[in-house]
């Protein structure tokens, strides 16, 4: 195990001499792996799949999940790849409608929705563009230490040495076991399903769809549109109100589907596949994310907003962030936890704040009254509503006394 070991500080030299093993190429993975790759690091980037692959997830990538796509040099995906969103679509346990543009202010009020199945492999295909080595069909089953590296032991193959290992291999993760950082308890995580349909007629197809329906509280589903009249609809459910319901979450599916607003957008739609489930850790409980060599990174680290389930663009800017500090610790010469911690600042600057809030926003919606209040508020009052948007849109790290005024006043 290397929780709680020390390394002595390394000599100061160029990100050249640098050798980075990054197990999972996922988002933060691949993310990671180009930045650092740019720097001039030698990156090897370990996956246990092999592209195209799937990953079970909403597919949703907000407006800053755009921006970061864009400064990793990807740009804007073909129409044929992503389904251009610039709308959110919400209906209330009480059938409270709300329908707003997403603010030109974040990020330019653009989102979409494309299959991970085609994100992730664009993210792979830049990184080893950008000089990355990616090496497929690796299982990483452990880690040992060594005097200056660390040893990343794989199933069926050479084991591997690094001066630097980033766990971005998801949630669980097998690099966060052998750090020795906890578990998520059940009640900072959640699991979802989701499915995906063809055939699909939506009445919003540029609108990302979220459902609170009153008999399937606390849970709330989506419909998010994808190219080519097709979409990907889910659901979710906080771990310990599952445990406790006693409900199986393919079966809440099922009910999902069957209410009355979701079945009548599903009208004349085909199921392709099976219904996929996985696990969400809430990032209101990340907190063991950097280590003596080694950092962790997206699910991983648990960078999942706790209220919408979203994670792509946590993922993302915490590749930005591992590269950042990396470089800087190879400058200090130090690549101990202490060396590392620049990762911890920069990442709790930005999604700390916002964690937390969220976390404690799920009580609200839960509550159909005060879902239904917050609704109607939204509606006829454009402040409550953007701050809504920035809270959907998972931009929001306060809300405003404005915001409350207005939902408690129903104006």
């Amino acid at each position: 195990m290397l929780a709680g070991s020390r390394f002595e500080a390394v000599e100061r030299a160029p990100m050249k001499s640098l050798h980075v093993a990054i197990v999972g190429a996922g988002p933060a993975g691949s993310s990671a792996a180009t930045f650092l790759a740019q720097q001039g690091a030698r990156v090897t980037l370990l996956e246990r799949g092999r592209f195209p692959r799937d990953k079970i997830c909403g597919d949703g990538c907000t407006p800053r999940t755009l921006w970061m796509l864009e400064r990793l040099g990807l740009g804007t995906l073909p129409s044929t790849e992503a389904a251009p969103v610039d709308a959110i679509y919400a209906i209330s346990p009480g059938g409270v409608v709300l329908d707003m543009a997403i603010p030109t202010r974040l990020f330019g009020g653009k989102a979409c929705v494309i299959p991970r199945q085609v994100l992730d492999e664009r993210l792979v295909q830049r990184a080893v563009q950008s000089g990355a080595e990616l090496r497929e069909g690796v299982r990483v089953e452990g880690l040992e230490r060594e005097a200056n590296g660390i040893v990343l032991r794989c199933r069926d193959g050479e084991d591997l040495r690094a001066d630097i290992v980033l766990g971005c291999d998801g949630s669980p993760s097998v690099v966060r076991r052998a750090l020795g950082a906890p578990d998520f308890p059940d009640h900072e995580g959640a699991f979802a399903v989701r499915a995906y349909y063809e055939n699909v007629r939506l009445t919003r197809p540029r609108s990302m769809a979220f459902y609170w329906e009153k008999d399937l509280l606390p849970a709330y589903g989506w419909i998010f549109p994808l190219p080519d009249g097709r979409a990907n609809v889910g659901l979710g459910l906080r771990a310990d109100q599952l445990a406790a319901s006693g409900v199986k979450l393919p079966e809440l599916m099922e009910r999902f589907c069957a209410s009355p607003h979701v079945a009548a957008e599903l009208t004349g739609a085909r199921r392709v596949g099976k219904v996929k489930g996985h696990h969400l850790p809430f990032g209101s409980f990340a907190r063991h994310t950097h280590f003596d060599r080694a950092l962790l990174l997206g699910d991983a680290a648990g960078f999942v907003n706790p209220l919408t389930g979203e994670g792509i663009e946590f993922a993302l800017e915490s590749g930005a962030f591992a590269a950042e500090a990396v470089a800087e610790a190879v400058a200090a010469g130090d690549l101990s936890e202490r060396g590392l911690g620049g990762y911890a600042r920069r990442w709790q600057t930005r999604f700390r704040t916002a964690f937390q809030l969220n976390r404690r926003l799920m009580f609200a919606f839960e509550r159909p009254r005060l879902l239904d209040r917050t609704f109607r508020a939204a509606i006829r009052n454009e402040h409550v509503r953007d701050e809504l948007a920035d809270v959907i849109s998972g931009e929001a790290s306060r809300i405003s006394w404005r915001f409350l005024a207005g939902v408690a006043l129903g104006r």
